[in-house]
Formats: structure tokens, sequence, C-alpha cells
């Protein structure tokens, strides 16, 4: 017979029930001490109610701060306009404002000719330097804060007596995300140091330029990053929702006259505004806009079905007339929108229609 057997089981219980009782403190305790209001593992999840602001680092003169920079700074916020006492919250614009924006475009106004790229100008300033590797030409200069790249002199295969370079710049796009590529060519006739106003030779430039669009179109899945010119070029865009203070709304577009009158006629077409007529001396354009379906009440998707169904010429045709103005700035133009009988618009209808034409402006 084994020693165990001997044993009395109701002997053993006394000591089990005092084991388990041991244990049961023992996990009361830790519970307390881990997950308690003063354990390890408490809820900090309103702790950020008691943060305080505290005073920017001073450092000692002669020290520079640009290396403590925040690399990953938040972008400012394009609509700066005050919420009255009653709205209704809007949906969330899309992340890509322009969906039918291309990837790259070479854009022309006059005589002045940019490739219109999808993507921040630290995106695109990698692409750039790999334009110029894959071609074979050596780079003179490079400066990522500015945003420069040029060339060192090119003797052209099969051109002995043409001897050029190129200056390639990259600057901040209308919108936010995209960037703006500008050739520049020059020859022998300006000269060693200088550099022309216009490329002494617009074919050849449009020759660059056409290589380079396409190019950055094949890689625009490229992943690396300048940090040096994504700090130094501003990312934020050059156009934003303004109130004044009067609370009038507009829009503030950093660009000149010529070219911001251009891009609001385009804008406007792609918005669903119809032209009725413009006068450029006036900086007017007067035009119509179609109120198709509201999404509130019909749905998303219903402005689909009711174009569709609708017999009515006269109802599709007829819009509600607007102003459109500008008003040149120097350097920047503010762009409102009235009704020509000065009737008084909404603050929120004057946000969305505003907004329609902000996002397709480029």
């Amino acid at each position: 017979m084994k020693l165990h057997s001997l044993l009395n089981p109701m002997l053993l219980n006394p000591v089990l029930k005092l084991s388990a009782a041991a244990c049961l403190l023992t996990q009361l305790s830790a519970c307390g001490w881990l997950f308690g209001d003063d354990g390890t593992f408490r809820d900090r999840s309103n702790d950020y109610r008691q943060a305080t602001v505290e005073p920017p680092l001073e450092l000692p003169e002669g020290i520079d701060s640009e290396s403590i920079d925040d690399s990953y700074a938040i972008p400012p916020i394009s609509d700066r306009t005050t919420l009255g006492e009653e709205f209704v919250v809007p949906t969330p614009e899309p992340l890509s404002e322009d969906i039918n924006r291309d990837s790259v475009r070479i854009n022309t106004l006059g005589d002045d000719r940019w490739i219109l790229v999808d993507g921040a100008p630290g995106e695109v300033w990698p692409r750039l330097r790999g334009f110029l590797s894959l071609n074979q030409l050596a780079v003179q200069r490079a400066d990522a804060v500015s945003g420069i790249i040029e060339t060192a002199w090119l003797q052209p295969t099969g051109e002995e007596a043409l001897r050029e370079r190129y200056r390639l710049r990259i600057d901040q796009g209308v919108q936010r995300g995209t960037s703006e590529v500008y050739v520049l060519q020059a020859d022998i006739r300006s000269g060693d140091e200088n550099w022309p106003q216009q490329s002494n030779n617009a074919e050849r430039e449009d020759i660059m330029t056409q290589g380079l669009a396409q190019y950055l179109a094949d890689s625009s899945a490229a992943a690396a990053v300048s940090m040096l010119a994504q700090q130094a070029i501003d990312s934020s865009g050059k156009i934003t929702l303004e109130e004044d203070a009067n609370g009038t709304v507009y829009i503030n577009l950093t660009l000149p006259f010529s070219r911001a009158w251009a891009s609001v006629g385009k804008a406007l077409q792609k918005s669903g505004y119809q032209i009725d007529d413009l006068n450029r001396t006036a900086q007017v354009y007067y035009v119509s806009y179609v109120e198709i379906a509201k999404e509130e009440e019909d749905g998303m998707f219903s402005w689909m079905y009711n174009w569709a169904t609708s017999n009515d010429e006269d109802e599709r045709s007829e819009g509600i007339p607007y102003l459109i103005r500008l008003k040149d700035n120097s350097g920047t133009v503010a762009i409102t929108i009235e009704r020509p009988d000065n009737t008084e618009m909404s603050k929120s209808d004057t946000e969305r229609l505003l907004k329609l034409i902000k996002r397709n402006i480029s």
C-alpha cells in the first residue's frame, strides 16, 4: 500500500482551502497594484486634460534651431472661415480634391510653360535628379532649398555649333500636394554666368519639357522623398478660403492676375458653371449654376437619375445667375461670388459654391 493512500482526504481540505484563499487574496492585491487608479496599467485616456503649455525652448545665442524642427509638421488648414451659431456639419472633402486631375500634365499660358505634377515638391525633387542621372546630364548646381537644379554645359550629339545648359525649377502647385516644374534653356549667347528670362531656343526647351514630363509620368510610383526640399518649399498650396472683417467669404489665390483669370475660367467650366459672358477689364465672369438635386434630401446619387430622366430642356439649361469677381491685390487675387441683383446669399451657400471653384483651380 502506497503512502498517499494512508492520508485522510478530510485532513487535506482545510489546507487546500487556506491555499486557495491565499491565492485569491494575492490576485486581488495584484489587480489593485496593476490596474487600479494608482496601478501600473491605469487608464490614461484623460491624462491630456492635465497637460500644460510649456514655454518654447530657448537656445543659447549662435545655435541654429533648424536641426530640431519637426520633420512631420501638420500642414495648415486651407479654409479659414468661422462657423455660425447654427450650421450643418459638411461632409469631408476627398483627399484628392480634383478627381479628374492627371498625374502629370504640361500647361501653357502665353510664353510660359510648366509641368504640373501630382505630388508634393519633396516627392518630385528626387525624380528630377533621377531624370538627369538616367540621361547622363551632369549637374552643376543643385539647391533643394530654392528648388533649383542647373546642368553643366552640354554638347548635343550632331549639334557641333550648339552648346547649351538647362535649369529645372520646382515650385509648389496651386493645390496642396501638387508641384510645378519649369524648364529654362540657355545657350552660349547668354554667357557663362547669366540665365535669360526666357529660353534662348523654345524648341529645345519643348524637347526637354516633353522628355521630363514623360519620365515623371512613368516614375509616378517612386517612393523617395527629399526631406530638405519638403521642409524648404511650402507644400500647403497657393489657394485658401478666407473671411474678411465684414464676414465676406472669398478665395485667396496666390498667382499673377493673368494666370488667375485663365485658371478661374477653366475651373468654372469643370465645376458645372455655365459662363454666359465675361469682362476682363471689369474682372468679372457672368455665370449660371444649375442646382440639380440636394444630396441631403434625395440621396447621393439621385442627381444622376433626375438628370437622365428629365425631359425638360429648359429645366436643365436655366440656372441661377451669379457674378464671379476677381480682385487683383498685387501678387494675390481675391475671388468672390454674388447675385446680380445684390440679393443676400447665406454664408453656407457662398462657401459651398466657392469650394466648387476652389477645388478645380490649378
